[in-house]
């Protein structure tokens, strides 16, 4: 099975302790927005056109910068064997630009998730649990 590479973020509202999540219909389940990466793109630069396309919001990721490459750097890499194929998926962090969002024909529902209720979601991933909260505890009295 070939790998297949991708990108995904963790959108996080940090003010209101919410966390931006989709159903993806070809897993069946609650995921962060995230998708592909094409040829002429940068793992960064795809979860910024994933969220855009996927949830129609714009986003600003988190200060993982590297200003020895001059890229973001993920904040957890990811192997991943599903349905879908051999995945290898660059985790980022971001916050909303704005608050509009949109459904699309890939993925029909996108909702705002608070992070205190989290632990009672069935449908939500363990692992998408515990990195929400982290992230949550690790950012929450940064300056971004």
């Amino acid at each position: 099975m070939k790998k297949q590479y991708c990108a995904s973020v963790y959108i996080i509202d940090f003010r209101n302790e919410t966390v931006l999540l989709m159903f993806n219909k070809k897993l069946n389940k609650w995921l962060q927005p995230g998708g592909h990466i094409e040829d002429d793109e940068l793992p960064f630069e795809t979860c910024i056109r994933e969220a855009k396309e996927e949830t129609g919001m714009d986003i600003s990721l988190l200060n993982q910068y590297n200003f020895t490459n001059f890229c973001y750097q993920p904040v957890f890499v990811e192997h991943y064997i599903n349905n879908v194929g051999d995945m290898i998926d660059f985790q980022f962090i971001g916050t909303p630009k704005t608050n509009s969002l949109s459904i699309n024909s890939e993925n029909n529902l996108v909702k705002w998730q608070k992070i205190e209720d989290i632990d009672f979601q069935d449908d939500i991933d363990n692992e998408i649990k515990v990195k929400v909260k982290l992230l949550l505890k690790k950012y929450v009295n940064s300056d971004s």
